[in-house]
């Protein structure tokens, strides 16, 4: 499906255009609103997918909120939307209709103590535990949300349905499978929408075999920034969930569902992003010779976009030349 830009880093049709992503944005930049990593427009896309989409019938998961952002965004959506008023809570899971999971510290580099970031104004320390920030955070709609803290690969969802889901939680192919598993099924065709926050990106391939191997379940609608969104158009049956790709697929079946849905009208920084996913994929799945070739390919198809070293240290230079560096010495990421 080809979808077109309407904004640096959005691609998408009527469904997702008509949440004015843009407008929205500008208007949470004007106010005070929560801290966090995720950008104005992935919070203006949440706020407003749940204000104008949201009918009470199925829960909202957000998986990876870190300090809280995108559960505001939606909480903030649902109290302006209007099916809230009509909607008896007690129906969801804990009498909420926000279930927010997180892990609830960013691990330091190598066990490393002292090292701190600052993240919307607000002082952290990797390592440490910033559950106290996220549920200052969150208190004023504790109302609406349900924290689930620690690591969500010992979670479980009961089964309850399943409006809307913001995963940003698929750091490792272990939590990509098991959000898989747990939620997918509990999706409502022709209503939920699922959000995948690291979609764009270079080091999380599986994320992208996982939904080539799910297109018959979901249609694509877009793009805001890392986030690829989708709706679910057909009941994912709890066998089909429960099968990775990424670990029981062969290399071969890997890369064509890594490829199996055109992304067509994404810009070419983030096709550029996922020329380096390609090749992380095929590292990943024991064959580094065809990974480095992949890289030549990138390299010469891209040349264009890896001159920002000067003007972006952690641009698509630094990118490339990671990929390159740990491919080559075997050295890849924690996947597990």
């Amino acid at each position: 499906m080809t979808l077109q830009p309407f904004g640096r880093g959005l691609v998408g049709g009527p469904f997702l255009k008509d949440l004015d992503v843009p407008g929205t944005a500008a208007r949470l930049r004007d106010r005070e609103f929560a801290p966090g990593m995720l950008s104005f427009a992935e919070r203006a896309m949440l706020h407003q997918l749940v204000s104008r989409t949201w009918r009470g019938d199925g829960a909202i998961i957000d998986g990876g909120s870190f300090f809280g952002s995108s559960l505001v965004a939606s909480a903030e959506g649902m109290r302006a939307g209007e099916a809230l008023a009509g909607t008896d809570l007690e129906r969801f899971p804990g009498g909420k209709p926000i279930h927010g999971y997180e892990l609830g510290f960013l691990p330091a580099p190598g066990g490393q103590k002292g090292i701190k970031r600052e993240f919307g104004g607000v002082a952290y320390e990797l390592g440490d535990s910033f559950v106290p920030i996220l549920e200052e955070t969150v208190a004023p709609y504790r109302d609406l949300i349900s924290l689930h803290i620690g690591d969500l690969n010992e979670k479980s969802w009961d089964g309850s349905p399943i409006e809307i889901a913001f995963i940003d939680v698929c750091k490792t192919s272990r939590l990509n499978a098991h959000v898989s598993r747990e939620f997918y099924p509990a999706m409502i065709p022709g209503e939920s929408t699922l959000i995948n926050q690291d979609f764009f990106f270079d080091r999380l391939p599986w994320i992208r075999v996982t939904m080539g191997y799910l297109k018959d379940y979901f249609t694509w609608e877009g793009q805001v920034f890392s986030s690829s969104i989708y709706r679910n158009t057909a009941a994912v049956p709890a066998d089909v969930a429960a099968f990775d790709p990424f670990l029981e697929a062969s290399y071969e079946e890997c890369l064509a569902l890594h490829d199996a849905i055109e992304y067509a009208g994404i810009e070419r920084r983030y096709e550029f992003l996922m020329g380096l996913s390609r090749a992380y994929l095929a590292a990943l799945k024991d064959h580094k010779d065809d990974a480095l070739d992949l890289l030549k390919t990138v390299e010469t198809d891209y040349e264009d976009l890896l001159g920002d070293l000067e003007d972006n240290p952690r641009g698509n230079r630094f990118r490339f030349d990671r990929a390159v560096r740990q491919i080559t010495n075997g050295n890849i990421f924690k996947v597990s």
